[in-house]
């Protein structure tokens, strides 16, 4: 197919709520996932992406605003995106794009602030969340209803492998039907009944569940790009798939992810496919994150890209070598750790190992490239190796004092760079700001 465009291209970006980069095929060839990894063939495939905080709204938004969460003002999925956020959607409008969103969870819903700049914009209706099916459905029909030269921007949000799992029968994976829930009332139940621990086999189950729900949401996604296709020339659309986080089954965090720095947590897929710029079968290893989309779909419609974005255009990834992206836990009020019995109390261990609890009044920070990660929390500090084999296991605090001391440096550097943004919003009540003073912020 010819690479050469006479127009500006479409775009279509599709987030997958909660997708672990290691369960897509294409990430690590233990994991199958078809479409995708028949759609990373023909685009360029970016191997070391992260997450700025592993949590819905904080995630998007700094993929909407190329900001770290610290800057948009979002550090937790009770706090919306201020009016003055300048988002993707906002700077495309001015180049005549109509924009569509469909996102497949409330949580994302207009009183977000994630529907800002968008001229259509659908939410789930009669339930919290809408399955992988119903949304691009919706998405694909909202296509029809333009003209065939109508440039758009297209965000299709996907909850499927997020918590509760429940996929179809077909994707199951030889998980008996008794057993093909898993949410937070039933491991409390099943806590409750083994002494606080959730047994091995129970952890297995929701793995096997888990990825059901991504081999489900694979095939829809595969239905959405094949729909493109047949509406859109493929060298005019500019399709992006991310994630906004994972999902963490291991070091201590199990079936959660708002508390995970680990990879499971931080590490997205991220994949491009816009021939005249994005090559096919291309693997790039550079560090990279979900801000960067916001500044490479600029570059990609010929608009330049305003100074202050923390992400980078993804067409100059060969200028990334020795970048660190940050990343944060969020700020939680102390109440939302007594909302949360069931990771305090009731799901002390999973397979026998401790679970973590959630983290109130102590900041946990850090900051990720090809070779380190080093964490931040409170006055402990953390190291741990991002070589070809991560080990988030070992901290490497004591045997590496000079990588330690370096990346120390340099995160304080980005916390300057990027300092906190402390919204004028309800959510911003006494209780947080009283976490904020202990942390050093106020």
């Amino acid at each position: 197919m010819s690479c050469k465009t006479t127009r500006l291209p479409d775009i279509v970006i599709v987030t997958v709520d909660t997708l672990r980069a290691d369960h897509v095929g294409a990430y690590d060839e233990r994991s199958s996932t078809p479409r995708i990894d028949a759609f990373a063939s023909t685009a360029t495939l970016f191997e070391h992406s992260a997450a700025p905080m592993p949590l819905t709204r904080p995630s998007h938004f700094s993929m909407l605003t190329s900001l770290y969460p610290r800057e948009h003002g979002v550090m937790n999925n009770a706090m919306s995106l201020p009016d003055s956020s300048h988002t993707l959607t906002e700077m495309l409008a001015d180049q005549n794009y109509r924009a569509g969103g469909f996102v497949a969870v409330r949580l994302l819903g207009p009183d977000s602030g994630a529907d800002q700049g968008f001229d259509h914009f659908e939410q789930p209706v009669d339930a919290r969340e809408s399955v992988a099916e119903e949304v691009v459905s919706r998405a694909l029909g909202w296509i029809d209803g333009l003209a065939e030269d109508q440039r758009f921007f297209l965000w299709v949000h996907l909850f499927d492998p997020h918590l509760p799992y429940e996929p179809p029968e077909e994707f199951r994976g030889g998980v008996p039907p008794e057993r093909s829930q898993i949410n937070w009332t039933y491991l409390v139940e099943v806590a409750n009944e083994n002494d606080g621990n959730v047994p091995a086999a129970i952890l297995e189950e929701g793995k096997t569940l888990y990825r059901g729900e991504v081999g489900y949401v694979d095939h829809w996604i595969g239905e959405l790009l094949d729909g493109l296709d047949a509406r859109r020339a493929a060298d005019d659309t500019l399709v992006a798939l991310t994630a906004d986080h994972g999902e963490c089954f291991e070091n201590g965090v199990f079936f959660e992810h708002a508390d995970c720095l680990w990879e499971a947590g931080i590490r997205i897929p991220l994949i491009v496919r816009y021939p005249p710029m994005f090559p096919a079968g291309r693997r790039v290893s550079e560090q990279t994150s979900i801000l960067d989309l916001t500044p490479t779909v600029l570059r990609a419609v010929g608009l330049e890209v305003p100074e202050g974005l923390s992400g980078r255009a993804l067409q100059d990834h060969a200028q990334f070598a020795d970048r660190q992206i940050l990343v944060q836990h969020p700020f939680y009020q102390p109440s939302a750790a007594d909302r949360r019995p069931q990771r305090l109390e009731a799901v002390r261990s999973v397979g026998g190992e401790p679970t973590t609890p959630i983290l109130v009044g102590v900041e946990r920070v850090g900051l990720v490239d090809r070779e380190w990660k080093y964490l931040r929390v409170g006055d402990e500090h953390e190291l741990y190796s991002m070589g070809p084999t991560p080990d988030e296991r070992s901290n490497r605090i004591s045997e590496q004092p000079e990588v330690a001391e370096r990346m120390k440096r340099l995160l304080q550097q980005q916390l300057q760079a990027h300092p906190l943004l402390l919204l004028e919003t309800p959510e911003i009540n006494e209780e947080l700001l009283e976490t904020l003073r202990a942390l050093g912020y106020l």
